[in-house]
């Protein structure tokens, strides 16, 4: 784990990247705005995380990172210790957490809470698209205050470049650097569902409404159809093992859940 720290006193804001070993897009960006000649009005930290991971460009070790926070660091396993450490490392700072995807080529956001604050961070990274998980799977952003937003595709420059933007926009909003940015308007959808399965060819669109009875993946003669209408999220053809990703519907952000 490598943490750089710019500005005067004690960060109250992170930006970590690279979490996931295969998804440099992170720790490149925060090269990036390290080598740049910015002038940080407020402190802030930023952290490269899986560096062991990095190098052997895999996602993890021994177990996923971002599966078992807060970790352990009496652990057997790399990714459990890390965990315990960057806990340490980002406890009582606002995390704006960096990943990419096989999913979807533009950033969204990703939040576990509707409440203002996790809305108010949201807003400052520029992102279009806002997922609300309201349950809980170990990821960073349920151990400590943030929220996380996937650039776009994996090993991309396209990815390391948004991802330079939000990091931008993020810390221009909060008065770190100085960097104007237009607001963007943002549409949210929340969790319902996961569709597991293997070996399945995605074949509609992230965030692009599926109706009831529409194909939405097909393996050889095989076909799913929406039970229901659904929106597709963090959907594709190889983005894991035993699932194809995951269904939502549309809110707004004041609506109760």
């Amino acid at each position: 784990m490598q943490v750089h720290t710019r500005g005067d006193g004690e960060p109250t804001i992170s930006i970590v990247g690279s979490i996931h070993g295969d998804e440099p897009a992170g720790k490149n960006a925060i090269e990036h705005i390290l080598e740049e000649n910015l002038t940080f009005n407020k402190p802030v930290q930023f952290v490269i995380a899986n560096e062991e991971a990095l190098a052997a460009d895999k996602r993890y070790l021994d177990v996923d990172l971002n599966r078992n926070f807060p970790g352990d660091p009496d652990s057997d396993t790399h990714e459990q210790r890390l965990a315990a450490e960057l806990v340490n490392v980002l406890q009582g700072t606002r995390v704006l957490d960096l990943h990419t995807t096989h999913s979807y080529p533009e950033p969204f956001g990703i939040i576990k809470s509707l409440d203002e604050a996790a809305l108010k961070r949201v807003q400052a990274t520029g992102v279009e698209n806002v997922i609300y998980f309201p349950n809980e799977s170990g990821s960073l952003i349920d151990a400590i205050d943030g929220i996380v937003v996937e650039t776009g595709h994996q090993h991309t420059d396209e990815a390391m470049n948004n991802a330079i933007e939000v990091i931008k926009r993020y810390l221009g909003f909060y008065g770190v650097i100085d960097y104007d940015a237009p607001t963007v308007e943002q549409d949210f959808y929340q969790y319902t569902a996961t569709v597991e399965g293997s070996g399945w060819e995605f074949t509609g669109e992230n965030f692009i409404e599926v109706e009831q009875g529409e194909v939405f993946a097909r393996k050889g003669s095989k076909e799913k159809r929406a039970s229901e209408a659904f929106y597709p999220i963090l959907m594709s053809t190889n983005g894991y093992e035993d699932q194809i990703g995951f269904q939502a519907k549309k809110i707004t952000p004041r609506q109760e859940i």
